[in-house]
């Protein structure tokens, strides 16, 4: 009979659900592992497949579909165990996550400070380029420049990179070539361009959607495909998919691509 299985990994429990294809579920709680989240999974599944009256390498042989919910990126981003990030941006517009959206909630409330940036200021450096609204190039991008810059970056052990320049929502050929220097002088560092993410006028929104999501790329790079390793070798065969913050949910490797989606996405 082939069943599918949803994992929700909380900070303190792993829930599983079990599910026939007739309906009927099978519910199984362990505490979470957060040093080797599987083994917490592992055995909330032993307990499951206990429950249904076999063995756990039988119930995932069985499962055709895994459904994974998990609270890592947003605890990760509540407790700032975020990874040391870069933000660069157009020359001229290094203040787009200090300035926001003009200020804050309560403006004439003097007795809250004015919100910290996600990415500290001293981590924002400047690009030079510019693109105008309609896409044209008006400054050509600088790559000389860009490929020093990425190569001081690495001697400060960055371990991640945003990018959000302006208007490449109109024409992204600098975020793009920015991209492949990236490649060149940082081989191995995830990265995320904002115009493939969050391709929104909004500056500040898209500057930081990206910002969030190239910090918890690392982190959750390393966890999803740690867990989907396990699953393999534990003798799951089926589909993995990882549930996102609209309700929805995606293959890994999409999710690994774009952890943003994940933020808000666990119980």
């Amino acid at each position: 009979m082939s069943v599918r299985i949803a994992v929700d990994t909380g900070g303190t429990f792993t829930d599983i659900v079990v599910a026939d294809s007739d309906g009927a579920m099978t519910l199984a709680k362990a505490l979470t592992t957060p040093e080797r989240i599987f083994s917490g999974i592992e055995e909330a599944l032993g307990v499951a497949a206990e429950a249904r009256g076999t063995s756990l390498g039988e119930l995932l042989s069985e499962a055709a579909t895994l459904v994974y919910g998990t609270t890592r990126a947003t605890n990760a981003i509540v407790t700032g165990q975020i990874a040391r990030t870069a933000f660069l941006t157009t020359r001229g517009f290094p203040d787009t996550l200090v300035i926001r959206e003009g200020g804050k909630f309560e403006a004439h409330d003097f007795s809250q400070p004015f919100p910290k940036p996600y990415i500290p200021r001293r981590h924002a450096f400047e690009i030079d380029e510019r693109i105008d609204a309609e896409g044209v190039v008006v400054r050509a991008l600088d790559e000389d420049g860009a490929r020093n810059l990425l190569r001081d970056l690495r001697t400060r052990d960055f371990e991640a990179v945003a990018v959000c320049l302006l208007w490449s929502i109109a024409n992204p050929v600098h975020e793009e070539r920015l991209g492949e220097l990236i490649q060149d002088e940082l081989p191995g560092v995830p990265f995320t361009l904002s115009h493939r993410l969050n391709p929104i006028l909004r500056e500040y929104r898209r500057a930081s959607s990206t910002a969030i999501d190239a910090s918890i790329k690392p982190l959750m790079q390393e966890h999803l495909r740690e867990l989907r390793t396990d699953l393999h070798a534990a003798g799951y065969r089926g589909e993995l998919l990882v549930s996102t913050t609209i309700g929805g949910c995606v293959d890994i490797e999409t999710t690994a691509d774009r952890p943003i989606h994940t933020v808000r996405s666990g119980p």
